[in-house]
């Protein structure tokens, strides 16, 4: 299990692959550029990340690396946060199908602060 904490927003912070991560994006979505940026380092898609802030966890559920890099964050126009599926130029690791999410995870998860993946 990686934890990813959460320091600002945008500002999220990680141990992988032998080193000290950090990523600051402008607009939210910062785990799920977390999860892409984890990949790109070779961490395994079916890794958990645990979310956190102030030693908290964020979501009571942990997802996969795979999950959260399949996930961007949109925000509607009641400015209400939601996942949504990545719709980059290209998943990191869309080139292997065994890796693919085909759906998004169930929406009953409760959480603590915004909404979980595959609210849409």
């Amino acid at each position: 299990m990686i934890r990813l904490d959460l320091s600002r927003c945008t500002v999220a912070s990680f141990t992988a692959r032998g080193g000290f991560h950090v990523v600051d994006v402008p607009r939210g979505g910062v785990v799920c550029t977390a999860a892409r940026e984890m990949l790109a380092l070779g961490v395994d898609p079916a890794e958990e990340i645990d979310v956190r802030r102030d030693g908290k966890p964020v979501f009571l559920r942990c997802f996969t690396v795979k999950t959260w890099a399949d996930l961007m964050v949109s925000e509607d126009g009641d400015r209400s946060v939601r996942f949504r599926p990545y719709r980059g130029a290209e998943p990191p690791h869309s080139g292997d199908p065994a890796l693919r999410v085909s759906d998004c995870p169930e929406d009953e998860t409760p959480v603590y602060g915004s909404s979980i993946p595959g609210v849409g």
